[in-house]
């Protein structure tokens, strides 16, 4: 298995994903191995990792590869080269011949293209979000020439919504025969958070708080709650609305706060982990998520694991398999009001739509069921 974070070294829920599909899947198949790009301080994984530069001895390519995969991303003609090094390395400490080679997202794309090349072992790319649907259909021409080429010559993808499926056969020209759905599981858990100080203040003086939780990007849609929120607090003036995360689009959100005058009411967060992002989901009133497309979304999960209630886009994956959750078409701000209202006003209507709901994503997103999707699809492409 080959991937490029895995926690506490993540940006993002890619490497949450990895981690608990790889930790699943270790306890059936008999030898998992998941490759990473450099050495990281990683303790007591609950399966065998192997670095593709196994220490910081050489202190120029780990600067490289990390400035690459860890921080910001800035194409150009090197990055091809950092792309084929990392799988070249891999393909030199990776010393027994694997059964099935399986990467995710587009950077492991030409890794395990390779090494499947070079094993005569069948390939697998996990798709957990495509160029197409990060960028709103204005893709950095780059990555999606990477994604198309290595999508086309893998042996099978794994899609984890119908909604990337389609992106699939439609913008890649992917032969659906190769094409499995594999939606995410969840870890399901009590977590222990802890509370910000600015909103103990907060719900001391009686606010609302309204949470969005993700990257601060096209993608998630953050620009569409801000122009929402003139018409909640119109209906609702206590009420707060808090962004965790962090992205290249925070000082356009900043502008547009203030265009609207509504700068007061929004607190940036930054990006949080684990006690402090508890804490925020633990104390706010109604979690939105107003992706632009979002694959899956983990998110909505996280929220109602703390006993969050959860309104979403009708572009996020997950919400194509419950029943009972709250959508939204992205870009209608209105409805989108309506619904976050419906939520900070009705308390029981909250509590029993809470319940109902999670009760619900319980049954459905679990990391072992995943993980057993999967191994019958190895089982199925090795025969």
């Amino acid at each position: 298995m080959i991937g490029w974070e895995l926690p506490p070294f993540n940006s993002g829920g890619l490497g949450v994903a990895c981690f608990y599909l790889a930790k699943e899947l270790s306890q059936l198949v008999e030898d998992l191995t998941f490759t990473l790009p450099i050495k990281l301080n990683i303790t007591s994984p609950p399966f065998k990792v192997l670095f593709a530069i196994p220490s910081n001895n050489n202190q120029s390519k780990p600067k490289r590869l990390e400035s690459y995969f860890h921080k910001n991303f800035y194409f150009n003609s090197q990055i091809l080269d950092l792309i084929f090094g990392y799988h070249k390395r891999i393909l030199l400490n990776y010393k027994t011949k694997p059964t099935i080679v399986h990467g995710h997202d587009w950077f492991t794309a030409p890794a395990v293209y390779s090494l499947s090349k070079h094993y005569r072992t069948p390939s697998l790319v996990h798709v957990h979000s495509t160029e197409i649907e990060r960028t709103n259909e204005n893709p950095n021409q780059f990555i999606f020439d990477i994604e198309k080429k290595y999508f086309q010559k893998v042996d099978y993808l794994l899609p984890v919504s119908d909604l990337t499926k389609n992106v699939l056969i439609d913008d890649y020209k992917i032969k659906p025969e190769k094409i499995f759905v594999v939606p995410n599981g969840f870890f399901w858990s009590e977590n222990k958070g802890e509370m910000p100080n600015y909103l103990a203040e907060l719900k001391k003086d009686g606010w609302k708080i309204v949470l969005f939780v993700g990257r601060l990007t096209i993608q998630k849609g953050p620009d569409y709650l801000i122009r929402a929120i003139p018409m909640i607090i119109n209906k609702q003036p206590k009420t707060k609305f808090v962004f965790v995360g962090s992205g290249d689009m925070f000082p356009q959100l900043v502008k547009l706060a203030y265009e609207l005058k509504v700068e007061k009411y929004i607190s940036f967060a930054n990006f949080l982990r684990e006690e402090k992002l508890w804490g925020v989901y633990q104390n706010a009133d109604v979690l939105v998520m107003p992706s632009v497309n979002d694959p899956f979304g983990l998110v909505p999960l996280e929220a109602l694991n703390n006993n969050l209630a959860p309104v979403i886009s009708k572009t996020t994956g997950m919400g194509y398999y419950l029943n009972n959750i709250l959508r939204f078409d992205f870009w209608d701000i209105k409805e989108m009001a309506n619904k976050i209202l419906g939520i900070l006003n009705y308390e029981t209507l909250k509590k029993t739509y809470l319940n109902n709901c999670k009760a619900e994503a319980q049954k459905k997103f679990c990391w072992q069921k995943t993980a057993n999707q999967i191994n019958n699809i190895y089982y199925k492409i090795i025969k």
